[in-house]
């Protein structure tokens, strides 16, 4: 951690020695789209109502959350395909009816959340950015049902979506996103690889329409970032789960980062690397 910090120390001081000798504008520093990783999930529990309330009552103005369906048909946020995990119960939520979903909680005692509380906890508010990211298993989710995913999503999410706010509909699944894309062509959407992004990733989902990637940050170069820029897309990286993280991701150019510590980090930023802007946390006022 001394090693982290004393190299923090040096880039600033390069940064900073760049600033005065090249006359440095700070708009010319990089803009990071930050964003709690399922409501910032080492610092609340995952996925949960109390994790976004909190957080948003905090500061954090983007999050990452995952929908699956229930046996009912109905939206809920969970991230595995197993509720062990968060809920140390060995059962998958599209297995279960709704009505027993809502029944079972998690480890720390909270109520599992559907979609639907939400995008009404999020309707109207102003300047969020929100990545709705579709969960599948492939056996389980034919086209029939992940276009009723879809569909639902939509119709819950976009209605009441402020103008000032960007909702991502993002997935691993192509499927998902070509049917949302059928479905509702003006939809903002991101492929997500569990690779490092590389220039055949870029272009798989430029062939798509999909101008957003969302990779993983080891292995990531600023080749290829930059190969995504030039190309008009968008290069978001995980995962996020320390201040090494950010300024790595922040390091390669990288347009987005999702973090399971967000405030801590964002604090930590915002503080030793101030020429780095965080967009998606707004410091309360005290």
């Amino acid at each position: 951690m001394k090693r982290f910090f004393m190299f923090a120390a040096f880039a600033a001081a390069l940064f900073s020695a760049d600033f005065a000798t090249a006359q440095t504008k700070i708009e010319d520093y990089p803009t990071v789209q930050f964003f709690a990783h399922r409501g910032s999930r080492f610092e609340y529990d995952e996925n949960t109502m109390l994790a976004f309330r909190e957080a948003y009552a905090r500061g954090a103005r983007g999050f990452e959350t995952d929908v699956r369906m229930t046996g009912s048909g109905d939206l809920i946020l969970s991230h595995d395909e197993s509720l062990y995990r968060t809920c140390g119960v060995d059962v998958q939520t599209e297995d279960l009816t709704t009505k027993e979903c809502l029944k079972i909680k998690t480890k720390s005692g909270n109520d599992l959340a559907l979609c639907q509380e939400l995008a009404d906890f999020l309707a109207g508010k102003p300047n969020m950015y929100i990545e709705w990211e579709i969960k599948t298993i492939p056996e389980l989710y034919t086209e029939a049902k992940l276009e009723e995913l879809c569909e639902k999503l939509w119709n819950m999410t976009m209605p009441t979506k402020h103008e000032t706010s960007l909702y991502l509909f993002t997935s691993f699944d192509k499927r998902a996103l070509n049917i949302m894309k059928r479905l509702h062509p003006e939809a903002e959407m991101m492929l997500l690889k569990s690779k490092p992004a590389s220039p055949e990733i870029l272009m798989e989902a430029y062939n798509m329409g999909i101008m957003r990637v969302g990779c993983k940050m080891d292995g990531t170069t600023r080749s290829t970032i930059r190969l995504g820029h030039k190309l008009g897309m968008i290069v978001s990286l995980w995962p996020g789960n320390n201040k090494e993280d950010f300024f790595l991701g922040a390091a390669l150019g990288c347009d987005a980062m999702c973090c399971d510590r967000f405030f801590e980090v964002a604090e930590w930023a915002e503080k030793n690397i101030p020429f780095v802007k965080i967009k998606g946390y707004e410091k309360p006022n005290k």
